[in-house]
């Protein structure tokens, strides 16, 4: 090994270490303990939630655990049965070992930036999805997680996790579409996977997946009526127009409900910027909008909640032409 990576490898195995010791330490003096009661569901009519949620980096995993909390206890407080959170929520821990990292001048290169998340993302990955689940559990809230980078066998990835009412992970789905920088930075995209939230039948796909209309084809076709899309759109500026090419178009060539949690703030050099919201066909809003809930504001941290009628979507989706045959679910190499 060159003298030059030899030094970078144990760098990297250094901010690992710091990494983890502080995630640890702090999760231990603050995890829930008992869990929390809630009544019983109704199947045709859930409460969900759609979360806005700060991206930028934290100096403190405690802050970080906090502003999850304050979450889930106000999705408790409206009686939410679903809740959906943004892409890339592990990544602000990272900003943890900031303070160990080397100031520069200079966006750095592809190559160092995949070198640094295939040895940091999966320890934030782990401590992203440990806290989810324990949290999940607590409040009985079946949960997307939003999506997360971690890498496997050396390979990155950058995949939605959706997690039980009881705690338990339910599926773990690599984002199909990837933007540029992604593909720059090493990330590699995954296929579809089967999923099975239990009571309700939903799906969780990754960002860019909404941008592809095949997407929600492929999802309906293995029985979906709820569609969850965990987003951080690096948009300085935000743009309604834009916005609607993904979930919210999806959701009318498609009939299912789409539910988006999205990432704001400035992470790592990406301005983000994005609407919370839960779209239905617009056939199924008293406006015609098609907008059952949105964000008023692009840029801040907040929930919006709505009552989905299922039954309503069921009616609505026998009136429709039935979708071209299939396989769809088999499009992108779907897992068996």
């Amino acid at each position: 090994m060159k003298p030059g990576r030899w030094a970078q490898s144990h760098y990297l195995q250094f901010l690992a270490g710091r990494l983890g010791r502080v995630l640890d330490s702090s999760w231990r003096s603050w995890c829930p303990s008992t869990p929390s009661p809630r009544g019983p569901a109704d199947i045709s009519r859930p409460r969900i939630g759609a979360v806005q949620f700060r991206l930028s980096p934290v100096e403190s995993a405690d802050v970080w655990h906090s502003r999850l909390a304050a979450i889930f206890q106000r999705a408790v407080e409206a009686h939410l049965d679903i809740l959906v959170f943004p892409e890339d929520m592990p990544m602000p821990l990272l900003g943890v070992v900031r303070r160990w990292l080397p100031p520069s001048r200079s966006p750095p290169h592809p190559a160092q930036v995949k070198a640094f998340l295939t040895v940091l993302s999966p320890i934030a990955y782990r401590h992203w999805r440990m806290v989810m689940q324990s949290l999940a559990g607590h409040f009985g809230i079946l949960t997307v997680a939003g999506s997360g980078m971690t890498a496997q066998g050396g390979i990155l990835y950058n995949q939605a996790v959706v997690i039980s009412a009881g705690g338990e992970i339910i599926a773990e789905q690599p984002k199909m579409h990837l933007f540029a920088f992604e593909q720059d930075w090493g990330v590699e995209p995954g296929p579809l996977t089967r999923q099975d939230a239990g009571s309700w039948p939903l799906y969780a796909v990754v960002c860019n997946d909404a941008t592809y209309y095949e997407t929600f084809r492929m999802v309906r076709h293995l029985g979906a009526d709820l569609v969850a899309v965990p987003i951080a759109d690096p948009e300085p500026q935000y743009s309604e127009n834009k916005a609607r090419r993904g979930t919210w178009a999806r959701v009318q060539e498609t009939p299912v409900c789409g539910i988006v949690g999205a990432g704001t703030g400035l992470l790592f050099g990406f301005a983000l910027a994005g609407k919370a919201g839960i779209y239905l066909p617009a056939e199924l809003t008293a406006d015609g909008s098609g907008v059952l809930a949105e964000s008023l504001d692009a840029y801040g941290e907040g929930l919006v909640t709505a009552t989905v009628d299922l039954e309503a979507l069921h009616d609505f989706q026998g009136t429709r032409l039935h979708l071209p045959p299939g396989p769809w679910h088999n499009l992108y190499q779907s897992a068996p």
